[in-house]
């Protein structure tokens, strides 16, 4: 059943919502996100503001917003996605009752605005994430399709997911309010600022955190990730991630436990596929992100150069 078939509790209302967008350097994908966006506004019971985050010192997204009327822009020259993030946050008002996280290399599908806060009203819910699907094209190789390796989260819609991101969430601005945490500009380079975010969140208070089927957008995979190198560094880095919140002895022997199994499995798959698999690759690779988080010794993602780029 669609969410918006369900009745809503009136204090759970929606009354008014901002789609913030964080974007770098992005501008053919940022318009079509934007253009997608706007046309599912009216669909809403409820006031829609579309607050784009320009993260790129040269403020080069300025242009492409200014040919959409009624997109807020916000200039943010603080290098790091978690600053951009956090200013999402503040360009919130008290007349906000939500707030909706979503990348600028994704597309919302039809309906997706509409299924994603309706589903938060009809559950009362403080949190509600949703599928993100790959865009498959020619240009990506045909070995990181079979093996496996963009599959995302996915579940049945009033499930409970392990984590939460920022590439297709919604946010109840009260829940936040009441303990207003910050994305960490710490962890900009590194990644995780928001798996970080919403641990904490959910930590210091009983949230419903919700999956919601219906609310789909999908990803553009960008010629730069469709390599081997790049998948791989990834894995190291949601190895990297997961080693924060264990004990260290924990985290080291959870990563070495990885890498003794997930070696042999590579090996399996190069003999009997011919090419890496994305379980095995993944287990390998967050192994060695645990033990190198545990020496001190994490992956720097998103490094920029001093000039911005």
């Amino acid at each position: 059943m669609s969410a918006k078939n369900s009745p809503a509790p009136a204090d759970h209302d929606i009354r008014s919502v901002v789609v913030s967008v964080a974007t770098f350097r992005r501008p053919q994908l940022l318009s079509q996100l934007l253009n997608m966006c706007i046309a599912q506004t009216a669909e809403v019971d409820a006031r829609v503001r579309i607050v784009i985050v320009d993260n790129d010192p040269q403020a080069s997204a300025r242009e492409s917003v200014s040919h959409f009327p009624g997109v807020e822009y916000l200039h943010e020259p603080a290098p790091g996605i978690a600053a951009a993030r956090n200013r999402g946050l503040d360009a919130t008002t008290e007349d906000d009752d939500a707030i909706i996280f979503i990348d600028d290399d994704e597309l919302p599908a039809p309906g997706w605005l509409r299924e994603i806060v309706a589903y938060a009203v009809a559950q009362g819910a403080d949190i509600v994430t949703g599928p993100v699907e790959p865009i498959i094209t020619d240009s990506v190789p045909r070995w990181i399709v079979a093996g496996g390796f963009w599959r995302r989260q996915n579940g049945i819609s009033g499930s409970t997911p392990d984590s939460v991101a920022t590439n297709n969430t919604l946010l109840r601005l009260a829940t936040w309010r009441a303990n207003p945490t910050r994305f960490s500009e710490a962890l900009s380079m590194k990644g995780g600022s928001d798996t970080e975010f919403f641990r904490s969140l959910r930590a210091a208070a009983p949230l419903k955190v919700l999956w919601c089927a219906e609310a789909v957008v999908s990803e553009h995979i960008i010629p730069e990730r469709a390599n081997a190198k790049w998948l791989f560094r990834r894995a190291i880095r949601i190895g990297n991630i997961n080693a924060r919140y264990r004990r260290r002895a924990a985290a080291l022997m959870g990563g070495i436990a990885r890498i003794g199994v997930g070696l042999p499995f590579v090996a399996f798959d190069f003999a009997v596929h011919r090419q890496p698999m994305a379980r095995s690759w993944n287990m390998l690779a967050h192994g060695l992100g645990m033990v190198g988080n545990v020496l001190n010794v994490d992956l720097i993602e998103y490094r920029r150069r001093t000039n911005g780029a």
